[in-house]
């Protein structure tokens, strides 16, 4: 049994997660950083899911265990796109008090 709707046109022509080449490249940039992967479900059944991933096991684990035929996956590096440079905002969490600290160990 199928989910396949014929007129999104099935076939090997279009890129395949499980090529021996993507999987070889997502290996090789988590060997330098974690990735980010925005996992979209085929046919638009549920919104999307955004992910990291820091370990290349951990990631094919995820790929078996929740991926499902026609599911699109799409990946950045973290260090390319989550900079201190780049951000949206940032800042620290409060205590009782409202007050935050000027330093600390990060």
């Amino acid at each position: 049994m199928s989910n396949r709707y014929e007129g999104d046109r099935w076939g090997f022509d279009a890129p395949s997660i499980s090529s021996p080449e993507r999987l070889a490249a997502i290996k090789q940039a988590l060997e330098q950083s974690p990735i980010i992967v925005e996992h979209r479900f085929y046919r638009g059944s549920c919104a999307p899911d955004r992910l990291v991933f820091e370990d290349y096991e951990v990631f094919t684990e995820y790929l078996h265990a929740k991926v499902r035929p026609g599911d699109s996956l799409w990946f950045w590096r973290f260090d390319q796109l989550c900079r201190d440079d780049n951000c949206l905002t940032h800042g620290k969490f409060p205590d009782t008090d409202g007050m935050v600290p000027s330093g600390g160990a990060y």
